[in-house]
């Protein structure tokens, strides 16, 4: 980000919720929407990307990537929730965001514990991941839960993954 935060209002807010249900919507389509010009849109969502407060990519709905065909192999869902020492807080917040499976990660309400939300190929690589994670300096306990079937999912409120994080490592 260049220069100073700027200040939003709720049209860049209602910009930003129809661009999120669908990033393809035309500037057309959203200005007669929220009743300002297209190039209102135009503009606000240029100071929008330009400040990193909005970016417009992807963003795979992991709920109908239930199919493990050798076309759309699944993706699985996995909570992470650990209990940390204390004091060791930033340090496994660190480990967990350095291991690539870890999508998203919370600080939750209790004490000294962390959320992350995992993506990986298998069941046994949710075996793998929670093992590693157990390894970690700093971890009082840990639990896992594997996320058997997506009743209701919501990429606009919290993208779990996106065609950069599904895409086949190379190397």
């Amino acid at each position: 980000m260049n220069g100073p935060f700027p200040e939003t209002d709720p049209l860049d807010r209602e910009i930003a919720v129809l661009l999120a249900h669908d990033a393809r919507t035309s500037f057309r389509q959203i200005a007669s929407a929220v009743g300002v010009t297209e190039g209102t849109v135009r503009t606000r969502v240029r100071r929008l990307q330009a400040a990193g407060l909005l970016r417009l990519e992807p963003i795979i709905d992991i709920a109908s990537c239930d199919d493990d065909s050798a076309q759309a192999p699944a993706r699985h869902m996995a909570f992470i929730t650990v209990r940390c020492h204390a004091g060791q807080m930033d340090q496994v917040r660190a480990a967990l965001l350095a291991m690539a499976e870890v999508q998203a990660l919370y600080d939750a309400n209790a004490a000294h514990r962390l959320v992350a939300i995992c993506l990986v190929d298998s069941v046994a690589d949710v075996a793998t991941l929670t093992n590693a994670v157990f390894a970690l300096d700093g971890i009082r306990d840990a639990e896992s839960e594997i996320v058997l079937q997506t009743i209701k999912y919501n990429a606009t409120i919290g993208p779990i993954a996106t065609m950069e994080g599904l895409a086949p490592e190379s190397g």
